[in-house]
């Protein structure tokens, strides 16, 4: 199978689940190295990855990575094995240390939340190892992936493995889950206050049901959610010819939008069109894809 994103150092494979596995399984990724001459060193660029809205089981078949937040670069932690990710509402660095080795899944948060059996609170904002969830059958999930031949075939196993649980895909907190589409439908653009209200629950009490199903609240998604959308249009509208224009429509003003692109990459746009970020952002643009 032809990898969906190929470089010099990196093949990349952004794969569709079984039709019956949707909506609660948005997508697998693999990643593998690039073959490459053998006097050539890998190359270790750190590559960004922007907060999505969705919850992650990766699957570590490497020795070793490196994982940062954008704004804590002295804060480096050495990942050395297979985790899952609840809610993340910053972006952060990864390196691998030696040849890259990733199978991973993008998942609706509540199929996680009923998979692990805790909270997404328990981890918010940081991975939980795969092993700390004493859950045996994906472990035994690792195992086969590492012993899998070919894409094809780890797309089977993981098909298969999910639809065995198909009953994780219910949705135990209805109104959660609501709120989580209305903010996926307007693109961030939700009186979240008013919206809580208007449900006759209180917000605190609700707020805590919501990140413990999502690893983070209901601002934080939709700040996420809206961002998302404009940097997708910020990649392929207007602003990647050096104007402005559909990017903005989501945002009061320009400003709001560098505060939040500021944010989650670390510079400002321009730095962005003229190419001079020191990290790689195209697995990210590339997962994007899918998600808008």
């Amino acid at each position: 199978m032809k990898p969906t994103l190929e470089r010099a150092d990196l093949r990349y494979w952004r794969l569709e689940p079984d039709p019956r596995l949707r909506p609660g399984i948005l997508c697998y990724f693999v990643a593998l190295p690039a073959p490459r001459v053998a006097a050539l060193p890998p190359v270790c660029e750190a590559e960004l990855l922007l907060p999505d809205g969705y919850s992650e089981i990766v699957f570590s078949l490497s020795n070793r990575f490196e994982r940062w937040g954008v704004s804590e670069r002295t804060q480096v932690q050495t990942v050395c094995s297979s985790y899952v990710i609840g809610g993340r509402s910053h972006s952060v660095l990864t390196r691998a240390l030696g040849d890259l080795r990733i199978i991973g899944v993008k998942l609706e948060s509540h199929v996680l939340r009923n998979l692990a059996g805790v909270p997404l609170a328990t981890f918010r904002d940081s991975i939980l190892p795969l092993r700390d969830l004493n859950e045996p059958a994906l472990l035994q999930l690792e195992e086969a992936l590492a012993d899998a031949s070919s894409v094809v075939q780890i797309a089977a196993l993981l098909d298969q493995f999910f639809l065995q649980r198909r009953e994780s895909f219910c949705v135990a907190d209805p109104l959660v889950r609501e709120l989580m589409r209305c903010i996926r439908i307007r693109q961030g653009n939700v009186p979240i206050l008013r919206w809580i209200r208007a449900c006759g629950v209180d917000q605190r009490y609700f707020e805590r049901r919501f990140c413990g199903w999502t690893g983070m609240t209901p601002k934080r998604f939709a700040r996420i959610a809206r961002f998302k959308h404009s940097y997708h249009r910020f990649l392929h509208g207007e602003a990647a010819r050096g104007a402005t224009g559909l990017h903005l429509e989501d945002y009061y003003d320009q400003s709001h939008f560098h505060r939040d692109f500021k944010y989650f990459l670390g510079v400002a746009p321009s730095m962005k069109l003229k190419r001079q970020m020191k990290q790689g952002t195209e697995i990210t643009e590339h997962l994007i894809e899918v998600m808008v």
